[in-house]
């Protein structure tokens, strides 16, 4: 099987089953898959402080720029959808509120804007092009 057939059979999978909790494995997935991404690069940046303060210095410059800001929003956007959809399935896993889930899943989701707002605020300055060497503030 291709994968372009293999892929088709995911979208028409995805594509079945349009409520909150198929909406919610996926989110999962892809943010689950997002920072397994992050971590390989994150390892890759790190990796330089082994080859001397020159070699860090150099790639933590290739990183220190508007794209990047922006993926960094994204990253954090990641780990909160993540974190909170992982303790929503704990929750409902182990103490038995699976019909509770869909409610739920809307406060996961309110929370998710409230520190979505609250990150954005933070990162606001990474965004000024004279605090690109500074990590933001």
């Amino acid at each position: 099987m291709s994968y372009s057939a293999k892929l088709k059979g995911v979208v028409s999978d995805a594509m079945l089953n349009k409520n909150v909790g198929s909406v919610s494995f996926w989110v999962h997935r892809i943010s689950g898959i997002g920072l397994s991404v992050y971590l390989l690069m994150h390892t890759y940046v790190l990796s330089a402080a082994i080859s001397g303060p020159e070699s860090f210095s150099g790639r933590m410059k290739t990183v220190q720029n508007p794209f990047f800001a922006v993926l960094e929003v994204l990253l954090i956007a990641g780990v909160f959808l993540h974190m909170l959809n992982g303790v929503r399935i704990t929750v409902t896993d182990f103490f038995g509120w699976s019909k509770a889930h869909k409610a739920f899943f809307w406060v996961v989701i309110v929370l998710f804007i409230i520190l979505m707002i609250l990150a954005l605020i933070l990162q606001w300055p990474k965004f000024s092009p004279q605090n690109y060497g500074m990590g933001g503030i």
